[in-house]
């Protein structure tokens, strides 16, 4: 009965087969950052890659709309890490920030902290 689902016309070729293959802009299930052309993976919070969610964050402080932002939004290239960085941290889950190799929870605790106390500590995290 479920093969007889998986084949019918109602079902989502992009999930039928082994491995799923999700194109980047596919509908219920999109992955890739909402400026044009970028070619980065989206953060759910702002469907938009890292870099374009913290200039759009920027931008809504100094007035612009989400639509002046995503129109001069320069598109950026996919990047790729040769091996998995995981957070200097908490080693179980992967580094957001290359930079700092933190994941997201302590990169967002690390730059809340500096937002507090300006200057204070920022040559902790060098590599």
């Amino acid at each position: 009965m479920l093969t007889a689902l998986i084949n019918g016309p109602e079902f989502d070729p992009a999930l039928r087969g082994g491995v799923l293959k999700i194109p980047p802009t596919h509908p219920v299930y999109p992955w890739s950052c909402t400026a044009v052309d970028c070619e980065r993976p989206r953060w759910r919070r702002y469907a938009m890659c890292s870099v374009h969610a913290e200039q759009w964050q920027e931008a809504e402080a100094r007035g612009a709309s989400r639509a002046q932002f995503l129109q001069t939004a320069q598109p950026l290239p996919a990047t790729e890490m040769p091996e998995a960085m995981m957070c200097r941290i908490c080693p179980q889950r992967p580094a957001l920030s290359l930079q700092l190799v933190l994941c997201f929870r302590h990169r967002t605790r690390w730059l809340s902290h500096l937002k507090r106390h300006p200057g204070g500590g920022e040559g902790n995290f060098e590599r």
